[in-house]
Formats: structure tokens, C-alpha cells, sequence
């Protein structure tokens, strides 16, 4: 069985490089992106609460949707980067055992 296995432990050593570098650069960026995404979350916010204020209801509704899509964003490259360094320790235990 180790036979087999090992062709197969040989071509995951560069799979996990590749993994652990998409995840350092995707965790580089995203730390970078927050510093820029952020206040433009906190100013359409503020302009979702005068947008409610006067009742521009098709406003709010842009301004809700700009504001939803940058949180999926986020939370999406967030929990890629997590789904990212399981297959990365998935892969580390497969080639240690």
C-alpha cells in the first residue's frame, strides 16, 4: 500500500506549496483590501441612514446593495482562504502518514 501511495504523496509537495502560497497572497490582499473597503462600508452606511431619513426608498436600496455586496466579498475571501488552509492541512496529513 505504501507503493501507491507514494506517487501520489510525491505530487501533493507541490500542490500544498502552491496552496500555502495562494493563501499567504489571498490573506495579503485581503488585510490590504479591508483598509480600503472598509471606510467606503462605513460612508455608504452613513449614507443608507440619510438616504432612510428622507425616504429615498430606490436610494436605499442601491445603497443596500452596495453595501451587501461588499460584505459577501469579504466574508466569501474570508472563508476561502479557511477552506484553503483545511486542504492544505488535509494534504500535510495525507503526506505525513
Amino acid at each position: 500500500m505504501k507503493l501507491i501511495k507514494l506517487p501520489l504523496k510525491i505530487l501533493a509537495l507541490p500542490l500544498i506549496v502552491l496552496i500555502k502560497l495562494v493563501c499567504i497572497i489571498a490573506k495579503l490582499v485581503t488585510h490590504l483590501t479591508c483598509y480600503i473597503i472598509s471606510p467606503v462600508m462605513i460612508l455608504v452606511g452613513i449614507i443608507l441612514l440619510v438616504m432612510l431619513s428622507q425616504e429615498r426608498w430606490t436610494d436605499v436600496w442601491a445603497c443596500g446593495a452596495i453595501e451587501g455586496i461588499c460584505l459577501v466579498a469579504l466574508f466569501g475571501v474570508t472563508w476561502m482562504i479557511a477552506n484553503m488552509e483545511d486542504l492544505n492541512r488535509l494534504l500535510l496529513k495525507f503526506v505525513m502518514s
